[in-house]
């Protein structure tokens, strides 16, 4: 006759210890996801500044109306000159772009007008964009009040000569009332002192101040920044507060 031993039950250190390692490895890759996403010839993210090619601005030359283009994830294909393909956004002629990666014949391209809260990023026709060249960026072109959907960002000068001071607060959720209304709303904020390196800047937040992005933790918040045209371009690596709050995005001033 044999016995049946229960097997011992692990302590609840050891419980919480496991659960703190399943959240990590859950959250390190959603971050790599987001880092890396699905190719598909995707276009519709809001402009890397941490990975992938450099950014550009540039102007629709085209006459007329120049119609957004869907990526594969929208239409099996696209994009392409197909009418199955064409966006009803659309931009025209003098609108200003932030210009990213090329792909055969089109040009991943971000636009924010001036009544919008978010941009619009798809692909464009290369030969209907022109590009320009970045024009000096002082330390007074970085100060104001910059927002997007559910971003702020204050940018002043710094105590010392030459420096920024950046602070922000983002939210996930304050669009839906539902979620407002049982306190399902989360939160994210930035603060801390940058160098800017022309129309570039980045800074981590770390447990006793402002670091270099590259001397940051794994887990610290991390932030890059560029000026281009009127717009200020965010970036992050998700470590700036809640879940799924992030201050990505194409920023207009306010102030």
């Amino acid at each position: 006759m044999t016995h049946r031993h229960p097997l011992p039950r692990p302590s609840l250190g050891s419980r919480a210890l496991i659960l703190l390692t399943l959240l990590a490895a859950a959250t390190g890759a959603a971050r790599a996801q987001d880092r890396h996403p699905p190719s598909k010839n995707e276009c519709r993210r809001t402009p890397s500044l941490s990975d992938g090619p450099a950014l550009g601005f540039g102007r629709v030359v085209a006459a007329g109306r120049t119609a957004f283009v869907k990526d594969g994830l929208a239409q099996n294909g696209c994009p392409d000159v197909s009418a199955e393909c064409r966006d009803r956004a659309y931009l025209v002629t003098g609108d200003p772009v932030i210009l990213g990666e090329r792909r055969g014949g089109y040009l991943c391209a971000s636009y924010r007008g001036a009544k919008g809260d978010l941009a619009r990023t798809g692909w464009l026709p290369a030969e209907s964009v022109a590009a320009e060249p970045p024009a000096p960026i002082t330390l007074d072109d970085w100060l104001g009040t910059w927002t997007q959907a559910e971003g702020r960002i204050q940018v002043k000068r710094g105590e010392k000569p030459g420096t920024l001071s950046i602070s922000g607060d983002a939210t996930w959720g304050m669009g839906d009332p539902e979620r407002v209304k049982r306190g399902g709303v989360h939160l994210g904020e930035i603060s801390g002192t940058a160098t800017p390196a022309g129309d570039g800047a980045s800074f981590a937040m770390g447990e006793n101040g402002t670091l270099p992005v590259a001397k940051g933790g794994e887990y610290d918040c991390k932030v890059w920044l560029r000026r281009l045209g009127p717009w200020l371009v965010v970036e992050d690596n998700l470590a700036c507060g809640g879940m799924n709050v992030t201050f990505r995005g194409v920023y207009r001033r306010e102030s």
